[in-house]
């Protein structure tokens, strides 16, 4: 009955305090809020081995969090503190690594709370290979630490039961043109096909078709100044390089938006804040 009874209260503990620090209304009063959010280790402490029950309910309310605060002022302050409760309760907790690397990185702007999340999940699991995977993605795509990239996914590429994905990028780093867009677009391709997770699709969905869009631009420019050389002039339209035969058609725009021509150069009408 007393167990029961602790583990009621750190329910009512866990979803009335994170609906409290969800209004983020200043840095101030955020600081204020989590002088009474539990930290994961005294959370761990009192609920008697339920760790686990506990860890599903802290991730719905991280998802919850997340929802909120993406559909209203994008501001992701606690998203870190969440995650590390939620890896504290549940070291074994994949996805709070994986998905909440990249939101740390990609929604919150914060790629040192990212790394400092996947080594924690890199010394809670030493044998996983997707958290120095994911760390070592985070460093080629989004920080273009290529170094550091390398070393990580040749540390993924040798954990027990590590796919080919990690060892192809090994060696793809070590030989490809580091930066480069395409190498780029290919990683994104393979971590949407690699992971299960619709957070992550997500998230790999939105940067393929931001670099197939750079990709494009890329393209059109080159032609739009093989047109200017050969007419004189710079195209009035885009249709103009299907005419004159300099391209066979123009390209799709990968959000289901159209390309353009503004000041002699190609254009997406797509337009989206990150």
């Amino acid at each position: 009955m007393k167990k029961i009874l602790v583990v009621a209260l750190l329910v009512v503990i866990i979803v009335g305090l994170a609906y409290r620090v969800d209004i983020e209304k200043s840095p101030h009063e955020v600081m204020g809020e989590l002088m009474y959010f539990p930290s994961g280790y005294a959370i761990r402490a009192l609920c008697m081995g339920l760790h686990a029950p506990l860890a599903d309910l802290v991730w719905l309310r991280f998802i919850q969090y997340y929802g909120e605060h993406r559909m209203s002022d994008s501001r992701f302050n606690l998203m870190h503190h969440i995650l590390d409760i939620l890896t504290t309760l549940d070291p074994k907790f994949l996805y709070a690594y994986t998905l909440g690397g990249l939101m740390l990185t990609h929604d919150a702007e914060r790629p040192d709370q990212a790394k400092q999340l996947l080594k924690k999940g890199m010394y809670q699991n030493p044998d996983e290979w997707r958290y120095p995977h994911v760390y070592a993605f985070i460093h080629y795509v989004f920080l273009q630490d290529y170094i550091t990239a390398k070393t990580y996914f040749g540390i993924a590429a040798r954990k027990p039961g590590a796919p080919d994905m990690p060892k192809r990028w090994h060696a793809f780093v070590t030989y490809l043109k580091l930066g480069d867009l395409k190498t780029a677009l290919a990683l994104w391709m393979d971590f949407y096909n690699e992971t299960e997770n619709p957070e992550e699709k997500s998230i790999a969905e939105y940067y393929v078709g931001r670099i197939k869009m750079q990709l494009d631009i890329e393209f059109l420019d080159e032609k739009i100044e093989e047109f200017t050389a050969e007419f004189g002039r710079t195209p009035r339209a885009l249709s103009e390089l299907v005419t004159s035969g300099l391209i066979g058609s123009i390209p799709d725009e990968p959000h289901g938006e159209r390309y353009y021509i503004e000041n002699g150069e190609a254009r997406s009408t797509w337009k989206r804040a990150k």
